[in-house]
């Protein structure tokens, strides 16, 4: 039976590292004193070898004081899950217990204090938090627009002189569904990528109409633009005072992402028809990767060395290259690639008024 459990199950042997570092809730520095006490009273016991009598006195001190340690142990242990039954916020808290029991329980981050662009120091938890929020969802102030920037906004407000693309297609409808992951957390509505793959099983005509309507409209509905941004510490940078010591994880609504893909997919048709990107470019473009642009690089280096040329690289990192992107320049892109008029129309709309919030607690 043994050794059929040992072949079947999975087990993984404690590290010595992990066993000094790991801990349990209920202990406390009196059964820490304790049980040194009641270890050196063993070993006294255990000693003494030749008195019988006071080998006799030494074993009931040992056992009355193992007793005693023994009773503390278990009052500490009852103390702290009422403690925990009381405080838990968890609809199952015999999960949390497990986690923390298997050491996979994750402690809270506090919110440390950040510097700002001007050198300064963000003051309270308020101040730290719209610190962060404006660098992961910088707004767009039209005050600040120089002669170039309105220009190009006022081009953004002109329609495209395109023609509408066809409508969504059920396939494509199911294909981006199915292609959702089930473990993708959800936004406040709760509604997962599973359920949404058995409701589009039941009502595909009904899923498929509805963000048909979305793009006839021109409308990416307000409640799928909310976002919940959750701040990620980025490893070995615990002590920094830069918010990009922050990694921001976004929740959106599953409806949301759905329309979001078949929307992308549309451009995506577009722009690779009439061959709008630049034909080095590689990430982003369908069987390639950053494989080809490291061949691409050393093809073109060797080449230069057997010509007896020097090769001089410049290589950019564009920080908070996505937080950075200005929306009208985007739509500018899609004009003068000829996108259809719907879906412009609808890009924009799903740029126009979105949200973001973020909680207080890291993780």
């Amino acid at each position: 039976m043994r050794i059929a459990c040992e072949q079947s199950f999975k087990t993984e042997k404690a590290t010595k590292q992990s066993q000094i570092n790991r801990s349990v809730p209920w202990w406390t520095h009196e059964p820490s004193v304790m049980r040194k006490t009641t270890n050196h009273l063993r070993r006294k016991y255990q000693r003494t070898r030749d008195n019988a009598e006071q080998r006799e006195t030494n074993k009931a001190a040992y056992f009355e004081q193992k007793a005693k340690y023994t009773a503390t142990i278990k009052r500490e242990k009852t103390k702290s899950w009422k403690e925990y039954c009381n405080l838990t916020i968890e609809a199952k808290p015999w999960n949390a217990v497990y986690r923390l029991a298997a050491g996979k329980k994750k402690t809270n981050t506090q919110l440390t204090t950040l510097r700002k662009t001007d050198g300064s120091r963000t003051r309270d938890k308020e101040d730290t938090l719209r610190l962060m929020l404006e660098y992961f969802a910088p707004e767009d102030n039209e005050l600040e627009d120089n002669n170039h920037h309105k220009q190009v906004r006022e081009l953004t407000d002109q329609q495209p002189n395109t023609l509408d693309d066809r409508e969504f297609t059920r396939e494509e409808i199911r294909r981006v569904i199915d292609g959702m992951n089930n473990k993708k957390a959800p936004e406040d509505d709760d509604i997962t990528a599973e359920i949404y793959k058995v409701t589009f099983k039941l009502f595909p005509k009904s899923i498929t109409a509805l963000y048909n309507e979305c793009l006839k409209n021109r409308i990416f509905p307000e409640r799928w633009k909310k976002a919940k941004i959750i701040p990620i510490i980025k490893p070995h940078t615990k002590n920094s005072e830069d918010v990009t010591k922050y990694r921001p994880i976004i929740l959106l609504n599953i409806g949301g992402k759905i329309l979001e893909k078949v929307l992308i997919t549309g451009i995506n048709h577009q722009m690779y028809t009439t061959e709008f990107f630049n034909r080095n470019q590689c990430g982003f473009i369908p069987q390639t990767n950053t494989t080809d642009a490291v061949m691409a690089l050393k093809e073109f280096v060797e080449e230069g060395f057997s010509k007896g040329e020097i090769t001089v690289m410049v290589s950019l990192d564009v920080e908070g290259a996505f937080n950075s992107e200005w929306v009208p320049n985007v739509l500018k892109s899609l004009q003068e690639s000829g996108c259809p008029r719907n879906l412009y129309n609808l890009t924009k709309n799903y740029f126009s008024k979105r949200s973001a919030t973020m909680q207080k607690k890291l993780h």
